[in-house]
């Protein structure tokens, strides 16, 4: 338990999570105007960073065409997805960052809300990322399924998210920074996250080793 919320681990598959969930307003409220402005004030890092992830990506499979990125706060990966000459978009569900993005940065296929709210076409995107997002998420069948739609035949996913089962994650995971009541509500080791893709027809396509204690995982259709 940490901070009133109970953190429970299914025996049978490892998947841990935050049982009961938080209301969605609970979780909604983690991410406000405030949270957005922490992240904007790194802007020019975060830009470096966000080039060199997705020029691996391109490299590694050599990807062309529309680059959607979920949970895309103030556009750093769509901008720098843009500047590789991809058709490049994202979607949001904090207001102030899409703001931001489409002011500060002149993008103009940032959209404010939920993916499944976009009603995007199927099979319109080649590359979909999801960096530090799908943890946040309250269903994960239905945001999996919606990018299953989307996403084109020969189309390749990113999955970048804290790893409860790596060797440098706390046994006692109340220490672990990466343990966040009402923001965090998922916590996946690599069986689980597979699992979970390929429950929708995904298989693993490349599992990037990390230092650090998190998940950098690539699928695509199977």
């Amino acid at each position: 338990m940490k901070r009133g919320e109970t953190f429970v681990r299914c025996l049978e598959c490892t998947l841990m999570m935050i049982n009961p969930q938080p209301e969605l307003a609970a979780t909604s409220a983690t991410y406000d105007e405030h949270y957005s402005e922490a992240y904007i004030r790194k802007a020019g890092k975060k830009l470096k960073r966000c080039a060199a992830w997705t020029k691996r990506l391109q490299r590694r499979f050599k990807a062309d065409g529309r680059w959607l990125d979920v949970g895309c706060s103030a556009g750093f990966v769509v901008k720098a997805a843009q500047d590789l000459g991809f058709d490049a978009h994202g979607v949001e569900v904090e207001p102030a960052a899409v703001r931001w993005g489409q002011d500060t940065l002149n993008l103009a296929n940032l959209r404010c809300g939920y993916l499944h709210e976009q009603h995007y076409a199927s099979e319109h995107f080649n590359v979909i990322s999801l960096y530090d997002v799908i943890e946040h998420v309250p269903d994960l069948n239905n945001l999996v399924r919606e990018i299953y739609r989307i996403l084109a035949p020969d189309g390749i996913i990113e999955i970048r998210t804290p790893d409860v089962g790596h060797w440098r994650t706390p046994r006692d995971l109340s220490n672990w920074k990466e343990v966040k009541p009402s923001e965090h509500l998922y916590y996946f080791n690599a069986k689980t996250l597979v699992k979970l893709f390929a429950a929708h027809r995904f298989q693993l396509a490349y599992r990037r080793p990390m230092l650090k204690t998190a998940l950098d995982m690539y699928f695509k259709k199977a």
